[in-house]
């Protein structure tokens, strides 16, 4: 029990969907590193150094960072380049893009190493890594919050949780840099590109993503009433996390102590790369048949790309109420295919799928 009476919460241990799933479908979280990399420009370290990516998934990503600082090493150096993920992460797909850090200089050597473990925990030995990175990753709360319950319905939920996950959220990032503080060497760094909450809704961001939300859980409730989802299917689906803003990481580090200090911070609108190309393609001709088609391909990707974190949620949730695991796979091809009919339904399919990001480098004093 906690202190307040209530039972803990169980421990979020599910990773992104497997198959390689998650690397084809994470053009945004690519964008959102990409958007990163000025924050990695400047960085000078020894000839054998560590660098560690904190939620590294499938790899897409970190091997372009990690390529990207290898290259910075000077000759005869070797260096420990370090992924950690969940254990239940698909580390396979991330072991055969392991070829692509490939030094230039062939004297140096690197020793690729993987960490089955949650970044809640401590990763690394301590004073050992001279670069640490977190991208897309530290949103993740190490608990499983309270499921929906039966009173409130999906827009009041999702209302009230950035409330209720605020203070854990808070908590979990103290824990994060606490334990990097340990493991990163003084001087070294910390580079993080975290989901921030949406500033506006200007060119209609936040109702596109609340449109796709929306549309996955319309199909669900599609499909609870045609008698293929249990009745309260919908109810623990929601992937455990929670944005962060400069506020908040400023808020964490300062009760780190003088252990971490801010050098660098912005932020920046990363939107989902197929709405910019939908709206190119779309400007090409006016004709209904091709703009319609042109929806249903977006609406297609950028669900796929929801679904890819989404999957093992609902798998797992639908599992535990009842539904039979031989059938599982065949009612989730149901409710995505489902789930995408009911965003072009609802107009989503004219609308940005983007998140707000803040990036942030950090020294360890």
């Amino acid at each position: 029990m906690t202190k307040n009476g209530t039972s803990p919460r169980p421990a979020n241990t599910l990773a992104m969907a497997g198959d390689n799933t998650y690397n084809e479908n994470s053009g945004q979280q690519y964008l959102a590193m990409e958007a990163s990399l000025p924050l990695f420009d400047d960085l000078s370290f020894g000839r054998d150094a560590t660098f560690v990516d904190y939620g590294c998934s499938q790899g897409a990503a970190s091997m372009a960072v990690m390529q990207r600082l290898v290259s910075r090493l000077p000759p005869y150096s070797t260096a420990s380049v370090v992924f950690n993920d969940l254990p239940s992460n698909d580390f396979n797909s991330l072991i055969k893009l392991l070829p692509s850090i490939s030094p230039l200089d062939p004297t140096i050597t690197v020793y690729p190493c993987i960490s089955p473990n949650s970044f809640y925990n401590s990763v690394a030995p301590a004073c050992t890594v001279d670069v640490a990175f977190a991208l897309s990753s530290i949103h993740w709360l190490r608990q499983v919050p309270p499921p929906k319950s039966a009173e409130e319905s999906f827009e009041e939920y999702l209302r009230k949780r950035n409330t209720r996950n605020a203070a854990a959220s808070h908590q979990d990032l103290v824990e994060f840099l606490n334990l990097r503080g340990r493991e990163v060497k003084p001087g070294g760094k910390l580079i993080v590109a975290a989901p921030s909450p949406c500033a506006d809704d200007i060119d209609g961001r936040i109702s596109g993503n609340e449109k796709l939300r929306c549309a996955l859980f319309k199909a669900m409730d599609i499909l609870i009433a045609a008698g293929k989802l249990p009745a309260n299917a919908t109810a623990g689906v929601y992937p455990p996390n929670h944005v962060h803003t400069e506020r908040s990481f400023r808020a964490a580090v300062t009760e780190t102590g003088a252990m971490w200090t801010i050098e660098k911070v912005y932020s920046k609108v990363i939107p989902h790369p197929a709405y910019q190309s939908m709206l190119e393609s779309r400007s090409i001709k006016e004709d209904t048949k091709i703009r319609n088609a042109l929806r249903e391909q977006y609406a297609g990707i950028v669900m796929d790309w929801m679904l890819a974190v989404f999957k093992p949620f609902m798998r797992t949730w639908w599992m535990e109420q009842g539904l039979e695991e031989g059938v599982c796979e065949q009612v989730f091809q149901e409710c995505s295919e489902q789930a995408k009919v009911e965003f072009v339904k609802s107009g989503g399919a004219e609308l940005p799928v983007a998140q707000d990001f803040v990036f942030v480098r950090l020294n360890r004093s």
